[in-house]
């Protein structure tokens, strides 16, 4: 399926994960790195022309919680206060492991220190964009839990 261009999508509102997490699936095929994407919604909910990739270390480290919060508060910033849209990428096994969910409890936790509007954050794994209850990954210690061998599975 060929990526849309901005032209055929800026003016179609994306107020819900039903319009949103296709939309984001529109324009990321499959998962082939480590990294989260960042887009922005106006306050129409509508997608505003920037879509950017930041690569990610394999282990969330939560004291750079406020390095990353301070990164996409500016970003916000500079489109008058935008919605933050992030996507975490990471190829491998399609199911989420304990390192994810330490790095969707630190992206939340950076999103939420923003005080900025947000959406997510939304996992890509395989080929599939999915949102991921904050259930699921809000209790991930930080120190890796005896059942995580510590080995990256990607």
């Amino acid at each position: 399926m060929p990526v849309p261009s901005f032209d055929t999508v800026r003016d179609i509102p994306l107020p819900t994960d039903t319009e949103l997490v296709p939309h984001v699936q529109s324009l990321l095929d499959r998962a082939v790195r480590h990294q989260i994407w960042v887009m922005l919604l106006d306050r129409d909910s509508k997608p505003l022309s920037l879509v950017l990739p930041s690569d990610l270390d394999p282990e969330a480290d939560p004291d750079e919680i406020e390095g990353l919060a301070d990164w996409l508060r500016c970003l916000s910033y500079d489109f008058h206060t935008a919605t933050l849209v992030i996507t975490m990428e990471r190829p491998g096994p399609a199911e989420l492991v304990a390192a994810d969910r330490r790095w969707l409890r630190m992206l939340r936790e950076a999103l939420v220190a923003t005080r900025c509007p947000f959406r997510g954050p939304y996992v890509l794994l395989g080929r599939q964009v999915r949102a991921v209850p904050v259930a699921d990954y809000g209790e991930e210690p930080w120190l890796r839990a005896p059942d995580d061998d510590g080995v990256c599975p990607y």
